[in-house]
């Protein structure tokens, strides 16, 4: 095929052509016309992770994911391509993160200690328990418990999303954009998933509801979250990794019913 040729053609053409022919130069072209897709949110997720920055690697990683999207794609499916390959570049470099194990052992054993408390507490109280109560269950005082909420934010982060994108649950963006790449059966499943997660967001405090809003819906970053609300980077990640844990909890117990 002629390079003047394909330099002419709409994207529309090059995703009828390359459907029909299955094309390597074609496919190329299509992966070369949604690259941006990948640095964006490598820039985003780098950012999110400070103990994550190889840029390199995670762009990689991405570029796999666009690739693969670019070859599973279903032009007749009604969804938009940008929102597919998104959810799968997204979840790609989330995966590659947790399998380079970049964080501090000491912060995967605070996480752990606190996940294990609260769990207990829960359980005992059959409710979610204060940041006091679980200060005094492990022992430290409210200050250093803050502390730890603020140093395990990130791996709360990642925790919580790994968890959307193993269980397919990032299924539930793309209906939210009002398109759907499953049968009639999952798209059932997805509307009650919304449900199950606007309900949980929902139970949080008020304070907590804001800092989810502003981050994912938003997307804010923390530093921006903290000029909003008037309050401390440091007390931002203490909001959104005490919402973070109480959501991840309340999915775990939704999909394993």
């Amino acid at each position: 095929m002629k390079n003047t040729e394909t330099e002419q053609m709409s994207v529309v053409d090059l995703w009828v052509r390359y459907q029909q022919t299955r094309n390597t130069d074609l496919r190329n072209l299509l992966i070369i016309q949604y690259s941006y897709i990948v640095k964006c949110i490598a820039l985003k997720t780098v950012g999110r992770y400070q103990y994550f920055n190889y840029m390199d690697d995670i762009v990689n990683e991405g570029l796999i994911a666009l690739l693969d999207a670019v070859e599973k794609f279903d032009v007749e499916k009604r969804v938009k391509f940008e929102t597919y390959a998104s959810i799968k570049v997204r979840g790609a470099m989330i995966d590659y993160i947790r399998k380079q194990d970049c964080f501090p052992r000491r912060l995967k054993r605070i996480a752990k200690n606190i996940s294990e408390a609260e769990n207990t507490l829960s359980h005992q109280l059959s409710r979610n328990p204060t940041d006091q109560e679980i200060a005094d269950y492990m022992e430290v005082g409210l200050p250093e418990y803050e502390k730890m909420q603020t140093e395990t934010c990130v791996l709360n982060m990642l925790s919580f999303e790994e968890m959307i994108y193993e269980k397919g649950v990032e299924n539930i963006q793309i209906s939210q954009a009002g398109d759907s790449i499953h049968g009639p059966e999952q798209v059932v499943a997805e509307k009650e998933l919304q449900t199950v997660l606007a309900r949980d967001i929902e139970q949080l405090n008020e304070k907590e509801q804001i800092v989810i809003s502003l981050y994912y819906k938003e997307q804010l970053k923390i530093k921006e979250i903290s000029n909003v609300m008037g309050i401390s980077d440091s007390r931002v990640s203490q909001i959104h990794s005490s919402a973070l844990r109480k959501l991840k909890k309340s999915l775990a117990e939704y999909l394993n019913q």
